[in-house]
C-alpha cells in the first residue's frame, strides 16, 4: 500500500506539459487529501511480491484489491497497472468509470469498463508474461475522480470502444482527486521465461471483451449419426447442401442442438495443382468427418479461433483460417503466414494439411464452380457457430464496401442475425468465430498413424518451392501427387491397403527426406494401425525417428487402458506399461512394436499419457523412440511468431508385472540413450529473427538410427546414461497426473531439456529375485 502526494509547485509544472510529467509514471494528483487514501490487497502487499496466479503463469486474471480514505466528493474511480519499460510504458489493465461508492473488487472481476492494454490492444486485463529476464516491477494505481469519465473528442459508447492509457490519463486530468498505489515485483524463471507450454493465457486479439485462445480441443466423442430429428434449421442447413449438388456424396443428420454435415472431407474437383510451396503431403480420404453445426446460433461475449477447422463448405471440407501458423492475432494480418502468399494452396484454395487431411483456407472457387446454384445468395458453408457462410458479394448481388465486414469476416444479417463472407483480400474466409462454440464437440481428422519411422512425420515446404505438382487418381484407387524440384523428380503415392478400410500402402520420394524411396502402411483410424514399419528402399535400413511437423492440434485424450494387439508379443507373465511423453513416444519389446503415442506429434502442445497391458516372458528387452517437437531442423517452435523458442522433452514410464503387483522396471539414469537430433548447437538461434536450420546460430546435429539397434544383442555399451530431470524443470502437463507413479520412477531425457529433440532408448528388464 502506498499513498501519493505532490507539491503545488509540481502541480503547476505539470499543468504545462501532461506528457512531461507522465512519463513512466501516473498522473500526478492535482489536490491532497488530508485523510489517508489507500489501497490493499489481501492477496500482496505494497514492496511484496506479485503472486503467480495473476500472472500468464497462472491464472491470468487480476488480483483483488480494497480501499479506503478516498476523498467526500469521489463520485467515480479508474484503475490502471503500468509497468515503467526501458522502451517506455507498457500498461495491462485500465478499468474506469467504477462507481464511486465502490470500495472493493473481488479477483477477476469488472467494475464499470474495460480499457485497452499496450500488450494485445484488447479490453482486457494482460497478466504480466515477460520474456526478458530480471524482476519486472508493476504498479497499480487506484484515481478517485470528481466524476465520471467522459471523452468529448471522441464517440466512445460502448464497452467495446477502445480507450488507451494515454487516452485516459488526459480525460482524467481536470478530475482527479487523489490516488493510491501499490507496487509488486514479478521474475519469472527460465523456464516460464521461454514462454512455458501453455502458460500464457493471452487473447489473440478481437473487437470484443476479448478473444479466446485458439482452444486446446478436448477428445472428440463421435456423434449418433443413426437417428435424426427434423427442424427448420436443420432443413436449411440440408437444403444447402442439396441445392449445391452435394447430398449424395454428403449427409446431413440433426438431433436437438447439431445438424452434422458428414463426409470424407475428399472433394470431386481438381486438388493440389497450382501449389509451389507443398509440404508434401498428401489428400487421404477422412471417413466418417462430421462437422457441428448449431442449429440455434448465439452471439458469445468473445471471439473464438481455433487452430483446426472453424467451419465445412457445403461440400463437406473442412474450413479453415488463413494462417498456417498456430498462433493467430485476428487484429493483425501476418503476411508471414498468409498460406496464399506463401503459394501452399492449390487453384482451388485448398491443400493437405500436416495430417494428410484436404481443406480450404480461401474462398473454396472450384467448389463453387461445381456447384448447382452457385449464385451469389447461395450459402457456401456453415461455421461450427452456426452461422452461414456466403461469397464474396452480399446475398443480393451488391458489392461489399470496404469495412462492412468485421474482423471475423462477417457481418449482420436479416435472415440469419449474421453471416460470414469470403474476400479477395486478408482474412479471406472465416478468421474467428463471433457466436457460441462447445469445443468439445469439434472433430479434427485423425492423422495417419502407423508412422513409427517417421518417414511422413518431418515433410516440409523445401526452400524456393517446386514446380510442376500434379495431383491424379486412378481407376483402381490409388492417388499420386508429382513434382520437381532443381531438376529432380519426386512423388508420393498411395492405394488402399488389406489391412483395413482406411489403411493405406505409401511409396514416396520427398525432398525432405532427402530423395531416398520409402515405403510403409499407414491407417486413418489409429484402431487399425498395425501397419508394417516403413522401410527406406535406398538401403532396407529403418530411417532415423523424426520429430512431427508444426500445425497446432492440441489433443487431451483421455488415459484408458487397451491391450497390446501385436502377435509377436506374448508370454506367461502380464505386464502393464504407463507413459507420459512430451511430445511423443513409441515403445517396443525387442524388435516388435508395443505401442505408439495415439497422439500424433503435430504441435508444441502434444501431451499424451498412455496404458498398455500386454505378456511376455522375462527378460524383457525394452526399447523407446521418444521426440519432442520441432517445427524444423532447427528445433525450434513457433518459427517466426513473437513466442519463438526452443522446445523441451521429457518422458516417463513405469512397468508393473500385473500377476504380482510388482513394478518391475520404471526410466531412471540406468537407461542407456543415444541422441538422433541435437538443434539448435547454439542457444542463440532462439532470438533470430529468420532463422534457417543450418545456417548461422541455427546448425544442427541429425544422424540415423544405428542398424539393429532394436535387436536384444545390439551392444549399447558406448551410449550416453539417460539425464533425470526434475519435475519443476519439465512441468508435465495433460495426461501425467492421471498415473499414479512409483517413487522410484523419474523424467528422463538427453543432457539439454531444449536441444535434444530426439532419442532411442534401452533397457532390459529381468526377472525380480522375489519370483525366482
Amino acid at each position: 500500500m502506498m499513498k501519493n502526494s505532490w507539491a503545488a509547485l509540481l502541480v503547476g509544472v505539470c499543468s504545462l506539459s501532461l506528457s512531461a510529467c507522465n512519463n513512466g509514471s501516473e498522473l500526478t494528483q492535482q489536490y491532497s487529501d488530508t485523510n489517508a487514501f489507500t489501497l490493499i490487497s489481501p492477496a500482496m502487499e505494497d514492496g511484496g511480491k506479485l503472486p503467480v496466479t495473476y500472472t500468464c503463469d497462472g491464472e491470468s486474471v487480476h488480483p483483488p484489491f480494497s480501499w479506503s480514505g478516498a476523498p467526500e466528493t469521489t463520485q467515480s474511480y479508474t484503475l490502471i497497472m503500468h509497468h515503467n519499460a526501458p522502451d517506455g510504458v507498457h500498461w495491462y489493465w485500465t478499468m474506469y468509470n467504477i462507481n464511486g461508492d465502490a470500495t472493493q473488487i473481488n479477483s477477476g472481476e469488472t467494475l464499470g469498463l474495460l480499457g485497452s492494454n499496450s500488450v494485445n490492444d484488447i479490453n482486457e486485463y494482460a497478466p504480466p508474461c515477460s520474456k526478458g529476464p530480471g524482476v519486472k516491477n508493476y504498479t497499480y494505481t487506484l484515481y478517485a475522480l470528481s466524476e465520471p469519465v467522459t471523452f468529448p473528442e471522441r464517440s466512445v459508447s460502448n464497452e467495446h470502444e477502445k480507450v488507451d492509457r494515454e487516452t485516459l490519463l488526459a480525460a482524467m486530468k481536470d478530475i482527479t482527486l487523489d490516488s493510491a498505489q501499490m507496487t509488486v515485483s514479478y521474475e519469472r524463471d527460465n523456464q516460464r521465461a521461454k514462454g512455458e507450454r501453455g502458460a500464457n493465457k493471452r487473447s489473440n486479439g478481437g473487437m470484443k471483451k476479448g478473444v479466446e485462445k485458439r482452444p486446446k480441443p478436448a477428445p472428440f466423442i463421435q456423434p449418433d449419426l443413426t437417428k435424426h430429428i427434423d427442424s427448420a434449421r436443420c432443413t436449411t442447413i440440408q437444403q444447402s447442401v442439396s441445392d449445391a449438388g452435394f447430398d449424395k456424396n454428403v449427409d446431413v443428420i440433426c438431433d436437438e442442438t447439431y445438424a452434422y454435415i458428414a463426409s470424407s472431407t475428399y472433394p470431386d474437383h481438381e486438388m493440389m495443382t497450382g501449389i509451389t510451396g507443398t509440404n508434401e503431403q498428401i489428400p487421404v480420404p477422412a471417413q466418417g468427418y462430421a462437422a457441428p453445426i448449431k442449429l440455434e446460433p448465439k452471439k458469445a461475449d468473445t471471439l473464438t479461433t481455433i487452430d483446426a477447422a472453424v467451419g465445412v463448405a457445403v461440400n463437406g471440407v473442412p474450413i479453415y483460417d488463413y494462417s498456417s501458423q498456430g498462433e493467430l492475432d485476428v487484429s493483425q494480418y501476418d503476411a508471414k503466414h498468409d498460406t496464399l502468399v506463401l503459394g501452399q494452396l492449390d487453384n482451388c484454395g485448398g491443400h493437405s494439411g500436416r495430417g494428410d487431411d484436404y481443406h480450404y483456407h480461401v474462398s473454396p472457387t472450384c467448389m463453387i464452380e461445381t456447384m448447382k446454384n452457385k449464385d451469389d445468395d447461395s450459402i457456401i458453408g456453415w461455421a461450427y457457430d452456426g452461422y452461414p457462410l456466403y461469397g464474396d458479394k452480399n446475398p443480393d448481388g451488391s458489392e461489399i464496401s470496404k469495412g462492412d465486414l468485421d474482423v471475423c469476416n462477417g457481418q449482420a444479417d436479416d435472415t440469419f442475425g449474421y453471416r460470414y463472407q469470403t474476400s479477395v483480400t486478408p482474412p479471406y474466409i472465416i478468421q474467428c468465430l463471433v457466436g457460441e462454440v462447445d469445443t468439445a464437440k469439434l472433430p479434427r481428422v485423425a492423422p495417419l498413424s502407423g508412422d513409427t519411422q517417421g518417414i511422413r512425420a518431418d515433410l516440409r515446404p523445401p526452400a524456393g518451392g517446386v514446380e510442376n505438382l500434379t495431383h491424379t487418381v486412378s481407376k483402381d484407387g490409388s492417388r499420386t501427387m508429382r513434382y520437381s524440384y532443381q531438376g529432380e523428380e519426386y512423388f508420393t503415392t498411395y492405394t488402399p491397403s488389406k489391412q483395413g478400410d482406411s489403411c493405406y500402402d505409401f511409396k514416396q520420394k520427398t525432398i525432405s527426406n532427402g530423395g531416398k524411396v520409402e515405403e510403409g502402411t499407414f491407417c486413418r483410424n489409429s484402431d487399425q494401425a498395425k501397419a508394417e514399419p516403413a522401410k527406406n528402399l535406398a538401403t532396407e535400413q529403418e530411417g532415423r525417428p523424426k520429430s512431427e511437423p508444426k500445425r497446432k492440434q492440441n489433443v487431451l485424450t483421455p488415459l484408458v487402458t487397451v491391450n497390446a494387439t501385436n502377435p509377436n508379443i506374448s508370454g506367461e507373465h502380464h505386464f502393464k506399461l504407463e507413459a507420459w511423453a512430451d511430445n511423443w513416444f513409441a515403445a517396443y519389446v525387442g524388435e516388435n512394436l508395443l505401442i505408439e503415442d495415439s497422439v500424433s506429434i503435430t504441435t508444441e502442445r502434444s501431451f499424451n499419457a498412455e496404458r498398455v497391458i500386454f505378456s511376455e516372458d522375462y527378460p524383457i528387452q525394452l526399447n523407446l523412440i521418444i521426440k519432442d517437437f520441432k517445427q524444423n531442423d532447427s528445433g525450434l517452435e513457433y518459427i517466426g511468431a513473437r513466442n519463438q523458442q526452443m522446445g523441451d522433452g521429457g518422458f516417463i514410464m513405469q512397468v508393473t508385472d500385473i500377476d504380482t503387483n510388482e513394478v518391475v522396471s520404471v526410466t531412471d539414469s540406468s537407461w542407456k540413450c543415444e541422441v538422433l537430433h541435437r538443434a539448435p548447437l547454439n542457444k542463440l538461434c532462439e532470438q533470430e529473427s529468420n532463422p534457417v536450420a543450418g545456417e548461422g546460430y541455427c546448425t544442427f546435429m541429425s544422424k540415423e538410427a544405428p542398424n539393429n539397434w532394436l535387436k536384444t544383442d545390439f551392444d549399447d555399451s558406448s551410449w550416453d546414461n539417460a539425464t533425470e530431470h526434475n519435475t519443476a524443470s519439465v512441468g508435465p502437463k495433460d495426461g501425467y497426473n492421471e498415473i499414479t507413479w512409483d517413487e522410484n520412477a523419474q523424467i528422463i531425457w538427453g543432457d539439454d531439456l531444449e536441444t535434444v529433440n530426439t532419442l532411442i532408448c534401452r533397457a532390459t528388464i529381468e526377472q525380480p529375485e522375489s519370483q525366482q
